[in-house]
């Protein structure tokens, strides 16, 4: 259940991330639907910890660069995204489409990372957005860490409501895609969620942390090249855990 003083913050600042102009204390209280009181305790909390400032007198209100260096300082120690984030670069510039890093949250996954692709027609998506995990491959990956008997309770499991049309939403199918995935060393994302994107995906087991690491595009570019990509997936998986292997032995 959410927090709601711990909601309205992130909705604050969710609000200025779309926005991008300075907004006053009845602008605010009417997007956020928050009483006019709330929104000015939230706005002089903000601004004494130096999160917010007036841009001018009656000029409404704006974020500072505070939670910009915040989240800076904690991705940079981000253990996972560290050691990640070069491979993921490098995966980009092989394949030359969008290079997603996935956990799992619940029913979804949560992307920890997105790198998108340079090209301008590509697949975008950012940190911290969700999809149905048993309609991404990145997902798929992280289910097949199960085995089959626990894989079957799993899928029986999900709430499928958040489902497109073309995902694959029977417990059953969804079992036989997930272990053909794993026989075959990769998990396919066949437009089954966003339209005329697709997306091959693996397993990205770190110190029994389970990931999914993907790669998605339009379909145009995608298709016919989904073992070619597969195997880029996999040279990267195994170069990772070779370096954390050689990391372990330094210490």
């Amino acid at each position: 259940m959410a927090v709601r003083q711990a909601d309205n913050v992130l909705r604050f600042f969710e609000y200025f991330a779309a926005s991008q102009r300075p907004a006053t204390l009845t602008q605010l209280s009417e997007t956020l639907e928050l009483p006019l009181s709330s929104t000015s305790n939230l706005v002089s909390t903000l601004r004494e910890r130096g999160f917010l400032f007036e841009v001018r007198k009656r000029g409404g209100f704006y974020p500072t660069r505070r939670m910009h260096d915040l989240t800076l300082s904690i991705l940079d120690g981000d253990p996972v995204l560290g050691l990640v984030r070069e491979h993921m670069e490098a995966l980009r510039e092989e394949t030359g489409e969008t290079i997603l890093l996935a956990a799992r949250e619940g029913d979804h996954a949560i992307y920890l990372e997105a790198l998108e692709s340079r090209k301008g027609v590509r697949y975008s998506a950012k940190a911290g957005e969700t999809r149905p995990i048993y309609a991404i491959s990145s997902g798929k990956a992280i289910l097949s860490a199960f085995d089959d008997a626990a894989l079957r309770r799993e899928l029986a499991g999900l709430d499928y409501s958040g489902a497109a049309e073309t995902s694959i939403t029977d417990p059953d199918a969804l079992f036989d895609n997930i272990v053909a995935g794993r026989e075959r060393g990769w998990f396919l994302n066949a437009t089954e969620f966003t339209p005329e994107v697709s997306g091959a995906g693996v397993l990205l087991d770190i110190a029994d942390q389970k990931y999914g690491l993907s790669v998605a595009g339009p379909n145009y570019r995608m298709q016919g090249r989904y073992d070619e990509i597969g195997a880029a997936l996999a040279r990267v998986v195994a170069a990772i855990k070779s370096q954390i292997h050689e990391s372990g032995e330094g210490r």
